[in-house]
């Protein structure tokens, strides 16, 4: 199930962009397709051209040693792969449409070899350092994968369908390190009858409920947003927050 990377504008100053979503009654190779569309079609609105601004903001808390394995779900042709690849790490990125990935290292002007997988189709540049597997993210080889010391979710979590949840962070869950750190961007509004997302509304409570039994959580930062603001007026919102939330293990320091 493809989503992008990028919800919102700038890396340092983040402003919401419009982000649809296919009917929440379709199939997966319906989302897929739909979501292939939007790439073959430059409808990717959503895809911006800076790193990420938390990752610029939180880098230390994040990145606490060389050459850490960092997994970013949905990927799209996010810029933020390539920044933590120059940083030294290696870096494994899932994403259901393959032109992203294509698009991704023809822009970064990085050689690359693909490998056809029974569950996926492989694009990694030739020191094997970064990786993103072309397929249904609910279909992954969790042992082919491995352990990630790192996540980065922005545009995943809060894009995925709500009966779909569980799975998806079932999935998360079992990629993590003993030692992991998970960075979470979230959207955090009132949902009403002419818009509940994505970005879906992720309020703190529902990372307890999906994280809490292995995570404990710190909110790191919190961006605000008004009615004032013509998107959220345009979606009949009140308000709504963007808000970075640090997992980390339960029974560290």
């Amino acid at each position: 199930m493809p989503i992008a990377d990028d919800l919102w504008d700038k890396a340092g100053s983040p402003t919401p962009v419009p982000f649809s979503s296919p009917p929440t009654a379709m199939s997966v190779a319906g989302r897929i397709e739909t979501w292939t569309q939007k790439w073959a079609t430059g409808r990717t609105l959503w895809h911006k051209n800076d790193v990420n601004y938390a990752l610029l903001h939180h880098e230390t808390l994040l990145l606490r040693s060389p050459g850490l394995r960092v997994f970013v779900p949905l990927c799209g042709k996010s810029v933020d792969l390539k920044w933590f690849y120059d940083k030294g790490h290696t870096v494994v990125g899932v994403e259901g449409v393959e032109q992203a990935a294509v698009e991704f290292f023809s822009e970064h002007s990085l050689n690359y070899k693909t490998e056809q997988l029974t569950w996926a189709k492989l694009y990694k540049t030739n020191d094997d350092r970064l990786n993103i597997y072309c397929c249904d993210m609910f279909k992954v080889d969790i042992a082919t994968l491995g352990k990630f010391d790192v996540v980065w979710d922005r545009g995943s979590l809060v894009a995925i369908y709500e009966e779909d949840r569980k799975s998806y962070v079932s999935i998360l869950k079992s990629l993590l390190a003993s030692d992991f750190r998970y960075l979470l961007s979230v959207t955090q509004y009132t949902p009403n009858e002419n818009f509940s997302g994505p970005p879906r509304n992720i309020p703190t409570e529902l990372i307890e409920e999906l994280f809490g039994e292995i995570c404990k959580l710190k909110i790191l930062e919190k961006f605000y947003w008004t009615e004032e603001d013509e998107l959220i007026a345009r979606w009949s919102l009140k308000s709504m927050d963007e808000t970075i939330v640090l997992l980390t293990p339960k029974n560290s320091p």
